[in-house]
């Protein structure tokens, strides 16, 4: 008797195409994400801008201003706040604090110093953490530019690789076109190793700088290319203002908004103090930022005979070593810039 089994029906399973509807939700999902994005800006500019917190308006223009980019302010307000306003509570164009007269710059030379110390601290505030880099000899300190100046800036990692540096910090401001922060146009009166590289304006108008003489002086405050040449100023940059003067801190340095800042001075030996913190909630909820009081304090903390602040907001990086030790709060990372301010070598480095 034949027992077989009955034959069964082998069932092949098909492959299965691409649903027809997966691109569908992916684009539904992709656009949700865009318009939830896109409505929570709108909605928080609105709540900013428009709302009744006025208070908080004034803060978000004066840290935008104060860094010298109130040109960002319109186009991230989604232009709903006015020039009017921006310049009723943007602050004045001229921070340069006090300025003592030429004749009553009290001149020092410090070409003597050879002392090769270069110290790092670190500081943790209550509101901020503060990077701090002592040196000695004070014509070790270097400005440089941007070497695709008028073209585009570069990083102050890069900076300091080009130079040759051992350390560098964000300098002065700069001049965007059409808010794209390429960082290729210095602001005010750029000179490094006595050489002018870029000027905005005339060489007789007074504009705020902070430069250092041949013999290694910082001299800060609103002075024409003309007085600078009159100094023999080496190194110089455009910024300010002066939160530091004669070893008291200044009028200006009170009463402004926090911020990422940058900033450098001098004591009356001749050492370099280089200063940058962190702001603007990058290392977490109580990363706030300094005020200009707050930088001013932290440079008498280390003797400080005169200092001034430098761009700071998104621009302010602190390079030594090879490594870059703030968190800067641009979301692109180290922003590129126009100028820093560098600490060559013994040797001298690279130069020209």
């Amino acid at each position: 008797m034949d027992e077989r089994r009955p034959t069964r029906t082998r069932r092949e399973k098909q492959p299965k195409g691409p649903s027809p509807r997966k691109p569908r939700r992916g684009l539904r999902a992709l656009l949700y994400v865009a318009f939830t994005l896109v409505f929570g800006y709108v909605s928080t500019v609105l709540w900013i801008f428009e709302g009744p917190f006025t208070n908080l308006k004034k803060y978000i223009i004066e840290s935008v201003d104060q860094t010298r980019h109130a040109y960002l302010l319109r186009p991230m307000s989604l232009f709903l706040v006015s020039e009017a306003t921006i310049k009723k509570y943007a602050l004045p164009d001229n921070l340069s604090g006090p300025t003592i007269p030429i004749q009553d710059i009290q001149r020092r030379d410090f070409s003597h110093i050879n002392d090769p110390t270069v110290q790092m601290i670190t500081l943790h505030e209550p509101t901020f953490n503060a990077f701090i880099l002592l040196v000695k000899d004070p014509k070790r300190i270097r400005v440089v530019a941007t070497k695709y100046l008028h073209v585009r800036g570069e990083t102050v990692m890069q900076m300091v690789q080009d130079s040759g540096a051992i350390a560098g910090i964000n300098a002065g401001g700069f001049v965007d076109t059409n808010w794209q922060g390429t960082g290729a146009y210095p602001q005010g009166i750029t000179i490094t190793d006595g050489k002018l590289v870029s000027m905005t304006g005339s060489p007789s108008q007074p504009q705020p700088v902070i430069a250092f003489t041949k013999e290694g002086q910082m001299i800060a405050g609103t002075y024409s290319l003309n007085q600078l040449r009159s100094l023999d100023v080496w190194q110089c940059v455009g910024f300010g203002p002066v939160l530091v003067e004669n070893g008291k801190p200044t009028v200006s340095a009170e009463n402004y908004a926090v911020n990422p800042r940058t900033a450098i001075g001098q004591t009356k030996d001749g050492t370099v103090i280089l200063l940058v913190t962190d702001g603007r909630y990058a290392t977490g909820p109580n990363d706030v930022g300094a005020s200009f009081a707050d930088v001013a304090r932290i440079m008498l903390q280390f003797h400080a005979d005169i200092a001034a602040n430098l761009d700071g907001g998104s621009s302010a990086t602190f390079v030594y070593k090879g490594r870059m030790w703030n968190r800067p709060v641009d979301i692109l990372g180290a922003r590129a810039v126009a100028t820093s301010i560098v600490v060559m070598p013994e040797g001298g480095g690279k130069r020209g």
